[in-house]
């Protein structure tokens, strides 16, 4: 005879194939889970390690950039003003803030300070024969200093500085260069030799700005100087420009490269240091001599700089 199975035994062995069913499927279904988190951050993984490293130094790049190109706009208007005895007021934009990744990076701030007036920063020029043939002529002055600092996280942090009529880029003690150097201008005709430099005094409130967005940095015309000398009697002379800064890298080496194209001769001319010495924290003196000149023109400029809303 065969073996049966009853009803409730049937009930059971299906209800055991159910409950394994549903076991398996809550299976799959952790395991699916689970490679989807798994594969969710890989990828996550990837982008963090391999494409925000991108886009932040892009974008951090981009703020670089932006700041030079603000601080190319700042030295051109200070420039219109000194050429044109105005306007009285003009003012530049500088974006204070790098762009972000939208729920991951936080945009890099800058920080814009202007320093009014620094322990060895100044800059002076001395002729031995004054204008109009007269006595030493000297004029020295100290130096307002505009500096706009990125300490950037993706690519390389540096900072942009606005001093004596020139633009300074600096990302170490010995990496720095004149991005828009003072004017400098050197003409010879034969044997006469004409030399004509800017210098400029800037004036102000010490001010620190860390903010998103915009900060506008006004300069207001103050003044502007002309002093020529021609010598005694035409007879040739010497004449010095002495500058303390905390970037000698960048002025010995551009001085020392503007001199040697320029058409004065080599051995009217003299640089001390010529080449890049770092400042270490401290000002460094570079001292250019010029020897048997006929004539020296200096445009001597004050400004009064204001970072934020304001008139002055």
């Amino acid at each position: 005879m065969g073996v049966r199975i009853g009803r409730n035994g049937g009930s059971r062995y299906r209800r055991r194939c159910r409950r394994l069913r549903d076991s398996n499927r809550g299976l799959v279904s952790v395991v699916g889970t689970l490679l989807a988190l798994l594969v969710f951050f890989t990828l996550f993984g990837i982008f963090l390690t391999q494409f925000l490293p991108v886009w932040m130094t892009d974008n951090e790049s981009q703020f670089a950039a932006n700041t030079q190109t603000s601080m190319a706009n700042l030295k051109s208007n200070v420039d219109l003003q000194l050429g044109f005895s105005g306007p009285g007021v003009l003012a530049t934009p500088f974006t204070m803030a790098s762009q972000g990744v939208p729920l991951i990076a936080a945009p890099t701030p800058g920080i814009l300070n202007f320093i009014p007036t620094s322990p060895g920063v100044f800059a002076n020029v001395t002729m031995s024969v004054g204008p109009g043939g007269g006595r030493t002529f000297s004029q020295n002055v100290s130096l307002g200093t505009l500096v706009m600092s990125l300490p950037n996280r993706y690519y390389s942090p540096q900072s942009y500085s606005f001093e004596d009529d020139a633009v300074v880029q600096s990302q170490t003690d010995q990496a720095q260069t004149l991005a828009f150097p003072l004017g400098l201008y050197i003409n010879t005709t034969g044997s006469y030799s004409a030399v004509t430099m800017s210098m400029v005094q800037l004036f102000g409130n010490a001010t620190q700005s860390v903010t998103t967005g915009t900060q506008e940095v006004y300069t207001h015309f103050l003044s502007v100087q002309t002093f020529t000398s021609n010598g005694k009697n035409g007879a040739p002379f010497t004449t010095t420009f002495k500058i303390g800064t905390h970037y000698p890298c960048a002025w010995a080496v551009y001085l020392q490269t503007a001199l040697s194209h320029s058409p004065l001769a080599k051995s009217h001319w003299t640089l001390a240091p010529s080449t890049c010495v770092a400042a270490g924290g401290k000002a460094v003196d570079i001292l250019l001599t010029l020897t048997s000149i006929n004539s020296f023109t200096l445009i001597f400029g004050q400004i009064s700089v204001i970072v934020g809303v304001g008139l002055g």
